[in-house]
């Protein structure tokens, strides 16, 4: 695993786009908004390519998901209507974080660094999205498992918020530091170089 980590250039990338941008607050500290809203930007990507990720899904492990103590059934509607929630959902956390980052930043934003980065997320979250599909074609998905495990980027909003009103911390620290770690563990987590193979003739 530690070889394929290594030698992942998706993984690799992810990791040169963070350390640019503790780069560029390093040498920018009073950009650190712009950051903050690249970051956002980053979360609404995950969530955009996650929701066309559960509109696509061929084939999901039985009971991997419930509504109303029913389990999602392996039908196109099924799947379109998780995936519709999801945005829902998902949409109404990042607009409430974008109002409040918005608000704070009073629109003094590096918008060209925001832009690149944004563009090397997609890159990044592309090239994640292609080999996804791919590992499905012959593997069922968890569908409770890829429903939930974007909000894993709205915990550490929720600390570089939190942190410095209640505890005084630095939130440029914790955020940059929450973020990357936030990165690599999701990417663990999601990567289909990392998990089990779930064989469709076997779970479903």
């Amino acid at each position: 695993m530690l070889k394929r980590i290594l030698f992942d250039p998706a993984f690799l990338f992810l990791i040169a786009i963070n350390i640019y941008c503790i780069w560029y607050y390093q040498n920018n500290p009073g950009q650190f908004h712009t950051i903050v809203f690249l970051y956002w930007g980053q979360s609404v990507l995950i969530g955009f390519f996650n929701f066309i990720d559960l509109l696509t899904i061929k084939n999901v492990i039985p009971g991997s998901m419930k509504f109303n103590d029913a389990p999602v059934q392996n039908t196109p509607r099924a799947k379109g209507c998780a995936a519709m929630f999801f945005a829902f959902h998902y949409g109404m956390f990042h607009l409430v974080y974008g109002i409040f980052i918005i608000a704070q930043s009073n629109f003094l934003v590096d918008y060209r660094f925001v832009l690149i980065g944004l563009a090397a997320f997609s890159l990044n979250l592309l090239m994640e999205f292609i080999r996804h599909k791919h590992w499905q074609k012959n593997n069922a998905v968890n569908l409770g498992k890829l429903f939930f495990l974007p909000y894993l980027r709205i915990i550490p909003m929720h600390l570089m918020i939190m942190g410095p009103v209640f505890f005084n911390w630095d939130a440029s620290t914790i955020f940059l530091v929450l973020k990357t770690m936030a990165d690599v563990i999701m990417y663990l987590i999601t990567s289909p170089l990392h998990k089990p193979a779930l064989p469709i003739n076997k779970t479903l």
